[in-house]
């Protein structure tokens, strides 16, 4: 297995035919391994054959895919149901705000009870913004 980084860029683009490739049509995600020493992870998925395929990547790809996902996500649900309002939702069961190692940021985390975790940087202001709407909801 390389193991060697690449750069990545920013989301994935939309898929587009650029050459030949083996298409793989997955049923669901089995596994997932990330490398030791945290260079590259894997993931395993039961394809239509019966078989398994697994699909390696650099660590630094990872970024791409959190950005695109929700992205994908959305436009499937559009796609599906002809509604370009909905949306995958969460139900968050904590919220932790904390300090940042920037004076001027916060650290806002919405986990869900299944351990779904994101975290958000906001600034002093925007927080404030936030503390306001929920008190005028």
């Amino acid at each position: 297995m390389n193991s060697t980084p690449h750069k990545a860029s920013g989301p994935a683009a939309p898929y587009t035919t650029a050459a030949p490739t083996e298409d793989l049509i997955g049923e669901e995600l089995i596994a997932y391994e990330v490398a030791g020493d945290g260079s590259w992870f894997r993931m395993t998925v039961k394809c239509a054959n019966g078989k398994s395929a697994s699909l390696s990547l650099p660590t630094e790809s990872l970024r791409a895919l959190m950005m695109t996902l929700p992205r994908m996500m959305t436009q499937a649900l559009s796609a599906r149901y002809g509604d370009d309002s909905l949306r995958l939702v969460y139900p968050a069961e904590a919220v932790r705000i904390e300090r940042s190692a920037d004076p001027n940021a916060f650290i806002m985390t919405l986990a869900t009870p299944d351990g779904f975790a994101v975290s958000f940087s906001l600034s002093g202001q925007q927080l404030r913004v936030l503390s306001e709407s929920a008190m005028n909801a």
